[in-house]
């Protein structure tokens, strides 16, 4: 028999049950957004089942202990999760000032204890009043008839509850669900304290003689309700303790009990191994799962109902058991656990199809040894399969103590036998679920090897195309041993032959010619091939004992019937790991050949056999395609030449005798930089049927070493043949957008002729480097800058003459690259003007002329990470040079919400002449102001315009733009600032000092300013200051100082403080004033004396 299923309930979390009665949701429309929000179940909300019932209540009864002989009743876990309901939940539409009060209590108190009078198992019950006024906790009435309510219907204060009727319809729907949120709560509460009696009664049972169904059946009732009553590790501590006593008595169970026994152990097992990942343990689960496999997956099978069928029996238990844990294992996956390469559900999927096709084979074997023509037995013995009391127990045994009758037992027997199938297709769900899963986790032998089982179960399966398409994709793994990779391709052979696919088996004959394979186990597989390439049937790869006579002739007139069609066939060697023939190709040159020059070609042809092979023709295919290719730019027709095809004719290799030959090939039409490859050398063989072994550029040289290749795999097309010479090749160093002035000195290299039309050119689209395509060119006495270039040389330059091109270009990217300038000619060949070109290329190497650092600094120079908005900052830009130039013009280009102040103080302007060496550093400052509208990340300051020139004689006028810094703002809702209106300022005589606040915010602005003494100045004035600073307004406050000693002081310090603007944004307007002030020495007294 089938393991057995547990049923549905095992597939969820167990959830509380609970009954709601007396609602009437068709009829009163408060009732049915009761029922609507109490459906409404969330993740957030207790765990419970909520039922709405009607009428009578169909609780089971408690059932007479003692009855029947089993572990655990099928039906007991359902009883809890959908007949006993933990809480009952009445609803009346009561008010507590009804005018007929006492009949509504009765009535009430009626309906609770006919509720009462059906319960069985003590059962929980609660009252839920649904009332239209909102009633007070003050309310003396409310209270005096609660107590009433109670005491008339035996129920504590905790199982009253009070719903308000106005918040059961929209749009207060908002409110009812809080107060359901909080019946629920409730209601959990209530549940907990059923669950937890439930938990005390069945503890305190006996157990008559310690029996160990007794234990693991008390064991499993105290797990499950702790589940019930969401404490999880107590549930799992009972879990255990029944599986431990499974496991500690699996010696003293009774020989016709093992499959109930199993049954129960498996199911223990899931339990446990379920709530070790709902606890985050997952080691400790796979812990769980180990000792599972190790105590009873090597237990003894039993004997009954007979011993081939507890083995076969025992085997698809263990097989259901690793696919339970595997689904458990990737459900915990889904739900967040990190999985491993060595630790990942793959595993126990592999494992279960192991298992399982090994109950395919006995199965087979039992299948095969049973009587035939037995009729199935009537009645049918398993008819009850779905309907048994205990958990595992025979169906024939249903209402019997032991065993059952002799005939019962016999018949069993015979259903069980005639009922089983060999089940291939869940042997292949299993694999396909492990290929995936290894597959996800990079488990590539793993993989491979499920492959290599998948491909079996299929040919079994008699999906043999399939069974195929998996042999063909493992065999190419040349890590696997030679003995396996034989075993696969005598399998395809087999297949291939079955199906009389010439293809596949062409394939598997090409591979099994191999010496490797022959020196493992000799075949037969080269005259199969020679005999198929001749029209005629190959022979049997089959082992003698493995195929009856008559399969194997309906075989032959299959072959025999699709060798008449003449049917042909194409190998791709590239998708194959070895063959018997291997090709090599190369270039007899060198790496970088002219244009429209002819190269040698070598082809080879190596057998591996001593067999001599006829080959009617080999085709070599050569391509020359423009490389590095394009990737912004789809492949088309202009990018490659094909070239057709040479033919070798027909040959006859062997392992003695090899083919070696040299053609060659005329590079004709190729251009300049394009490579020359064998896309592919094709061998024809065959006389009846033809087929073609193709060697793409994956299978050429491919089991030859690169030190091994005589010549090259491909070559480079480099430059024709010239005429031109350039004689000085130097490389230019220039700045960006200055124009840089070179001379390019070429030579005619005839002997003779001479060279007409010279024109040279600058196309961008054809160079190599982005950046020398972004270079500007300037025609001779030309102003304007071209993205193209083309000057005429020269009309004629004799043989050995040379002649000197200046060209004048501006570089606009930095970098080292090459320029190429196409220099175009024509030449007398035979008294013919042949037009050619070559390429000239120049080096250039382009630097930025110098780097722009630009900071903010307060007005006291410190510099700055983020300025105030409204306030006034020092711009500090430093130009480090990288060549000698000199700087003619500087200009601050701000931004929309920057305003320049002052740029005379700090050195910028016009008419400059300010010479700066190599690494030199130069700075230019300015006085900025910042207007912004609110707060802003990072604000652009703009740009910085510097027009400057080389350091050398008769250069050329550059301007260069570069970016200024970008920096925070931060928001100043006022500014202040000093004047000193003595001046000099001179010591022990007044100063006085007035300072302006002006406001930036857009409601008025209450301030108080005060001013810190200290030992340095005498204070003249209002030391503290309270005004109102209207929007846009400016307020001045003015002291008179005396200084008491001359020199550099400390500024008079002052305070702001506000209700309306925090103290970190006044200390940040502060930074504005001065640091210090410069007081003189009081002029002496030069007066004679008397």
């Amino acid at each position: 028999m089938d393991p057995v299923e547990a049923g549905d309930w095992i597939a969820g979390r167990p959830l509380q049950l609970v009954f709601l009665s007396g609602l009437n949701p068709v009829n009163k429309p408060a009732h049915n957004s009761i029922v609507n929000v109490f459906r409404n179940r969330t993740a957030d909300k207790p765990p419970l089942h909520i039922r709405v019932v009607s009428g009578e209540l169909d609780i089971p009864p408690k059932r007479e202990t003692g009855s029947g002989k089993g572990i655990l009743r099928r039906e007991w876990p359902q009883k809890y999760l959908d007949k006993v309901p933990a809480l009952i939940v009445v609803f009346i539409d009561l008010e507590w000032d009804h005018p007929s009060w006492e009949e509504k209590k009765t009535e009430a108190e009626s309906k609770v204890a006919s509720i009462r009078g059906s319960l069985r198992h003590g059962t929980k019950i609660a009252l839920v009043l649904i009332q239209q006024k909102s009633t007070s906790i003050s309310d003396n009435l409310a209270a005096d008839r609660a107590h009433e309510l109670c005491q008339a219907c035996s129920l504590s204060s905790k199982q009253l509850f009070i719903l308000p009727a106005d918040n059961l319809l929209a749009p207060n729907t908002t409110n009812l669900q809080n107060f359901a949120l909080k019946l629920e709560l409730a209601f959990h509460e209530l549940c907990q304290a059923f669950y937890q009696q439930r938990l005390k009664t069945i503890r305190s049972r006996n157990i008559p003689n310690n029996s160990p169904a007794l234990v693991v059946r008390q064991q499993f009732k105290l797990a499950f309700l702790s589940e019930l009553r969401q404490d999880t590790h107590t549930a799992l501590r009972n879990y255990r303790l029944a599986y431990d006593q499974c496991r500690d008595t699996v010696e003293q169970w009774d020989g016709v009990d093992v499959f109930e026994w199993r049954s129960v152990v498996g199911l223990l097992n899931y339990k446990m191994c379920e709530l070790c990942f709902l606890h985050s343990t997952a080691l400790e689960a796979i812990n769980q799962m180990r000792r599972h496999t190790t105590v009873f997956f090597s237990s003894s099978p039993g004997i009954y109902p007979t011993p081939h069928l507890a083995s076969i029996e025992l085997l698809l238990w263990k097989s259901k058991q690793c696919y339970q844990f595997a689904h458990l294992f990737e459900r915990s996956v889904a739900g967040g656990l990190s999985a491993l390469a060595t630790l990942n559900p793959g595993t126990h999927l592999d494992q279960a199809a192991s298992i399982y096709s090994a109950a395919n084979t006995e199965i087979a074997a039992l299948k095969r040894n049973a009587p035939q023509n037995v009729p199935y037995p009537s009645p049918d013995p398993l008819a009850n399969s779905s309907s048994t009391v205990f958990f595992g127990q025979r169906p024939w045994r249903i209402n019997h103590e032991g065993l059952a009758t002799a005939e019962v037992e016999a018949a069993a027997v015979t259903a069980i036998i005639q009922r089983l199938v060999v089940n291939h297709e869940g042997v292949i769900s299993l694999l396909s679920a492990a290929l995936a899963q290894y597959q996800k986790y990079g488990c590539l032998r793993m993989k491979k090897k499920v492959m290599m089982e998948m491909a079996n179960t299929c040919y079994a399966n008699n999906e043999i195309q399939r069974a195929l398409r998996f042999w063909g994709l493992v065999v190419k793994d040349n890590a696997l041993p030679y003995s396996i990779r034989k075993d696969m391709m005598h399998r395809a052979t087999w297949a291939a032959y079955a199906i009389t696919s010439i293809q596949d088996y062409a394939v598997c004959c090409m591979q099994l010619m191999c010496p490797a394979y022959s020196e493992v186990l000799p075949s037969d597989c080269v005259k199969g091939l020679l005999d198929v390439l001749d029209g005629k049937p190959p022979g049997s790869p089959f082992p003698n004992d493995d195929i009856s006579q008559e399969q194997l002739h309906t075989y032959q007139l299959q072959w025999q019937h699709v060798l008449q069609e003449h049917p042909a066939f194409v190998v791709q060697a590239s998708k194959i790991a070895e063959l018997f023939l291997e090709t090599r190709v190369s270039f007899l040159d060198q790496q970088t050949v002219e244009q429209d020059s002819k190269v040698a070609v070598r082809v080879e042809i190596v057998s591996k056999i001593e067999q001599v092979i006829r080959l009617n023709d080999v085709s070599v295919h050569l391509k020359a395609k423009k490389f590095p290719p394009d990737a912004n730019q789809t492949a088309n027709d202009a990018d490659c030449l094909i070239y057709d095809p040479i033919h070798l004719g027909s040959v006859e290799v062997s392992k003695s005798k090899p083919l070696q030959r040299v053609v060659l090939l005329d590079l004709k039409n190729a251009k300049q930089n394009w490579i020359v490859t064998v896309t592919k050398v094709t061998l024809d063989l065959g006389n009846a049927i033809r087929g073609n072994i193709e060697f793409d550029e994956n299978a050429l040289n491919r089991n030859c070493h690169v030190e091994n290749i005589i010549g090259l795999e491909f070559l480079k097309i480099g430059v024709a043949k010239t005429s031109v010479k350039l004689e000085s090749v130097e490389k230019v160093d220039c700045l960006i957008g200055e124009v840089t002035s070179t001379e390019l000195t070429i030579r005619n290299t005839c002997k003779s002729s001479p060279i007409h039309g010279l024109q040279l050119d600058f196309k961008r689209k054809e160079q190599k480097h982005a950046e020398a395509a972004a270079v500007l060119f300037v025609e001779q006495d030309g102003t304007e800058l071209k993205s193209e270039f083309s000057k005429s040389v020269c009309e004629q330059l004799g043989a050995g003459e040379m002649a000197k091109i200046p060209v004048m270009f501006s570089a606009q990217l930095v970098g080292d690259y090459v320029l190429q300038l196409e220099l175009s000619y024509k030449i007398s060949e035979d008294g013919i003007l042949v037009t050619k070109s070559t390429m000239l290329e120049v080096g250039v190497t382009a630097k930025e002329p110098f780097t722009v650092t630009s900071t903010v600094m307060n007005m006291n120079g410190i510099p700055m990470t983020s300025i105030l908005n409204n306030c006034d900052h020092i711009l500090n830009a430093s130009i480090q040079s990288a060549a000698s130039i000199v700087i003619s013009s500087v200009e601050f280009l701000m931004a929309d919400v920057v305003t320049l102040c002052d740029t005379i103080n700090g050195g910028s302007g016009k008419n400059l002449n300010d010479k700066v060496h190599s690494e030199e550093v130069i700075c230019y400052s300015a006085v900025i102001r910042v207007l912004v509208k609110e707060d802003e990340s990072e604000t652009p300051l703009g740009r910085m315009s510097v027009e400057w020139r080389r350091a050398v004689p008769n250069s050329c006028p550059v301007r260069s733009v570069a970016p200024l810094c970008r920096i925070p703002v931060l928001a100043c809702p006022i500014s202040i600032s000093s004047h000193i209106k003595t001046n000099p300022a001179i010591v022990r005589q007044p100063i006085e000092i007035c300072f302006e606040l002006k406001s930036h915010s857009k409601e008025a602005v209450e301030i108080s300013t005060n001013f810190d003494l200290n030992d340095v100045f005498m204070f003249s004035g209002e030391r503290k200051v309270t005004m109102t600073v209207l929007p846009g307004a400016t307020r001045r406050v003015t002291v008179v100082v005396m200084a008491l000693s001359a020199g550099r002081l400390n500024f008079p310090k002052i305070s702001l403080k506000s209700p309306q603007i925090s103290d970190q944004t006044l200390q940040q307007s502060l930074r504005t004033l001065p640091a210090a002030i410069f007081v003189l020495p009081k002029a002496k007294d030069l007066a004679p004396h008397p």
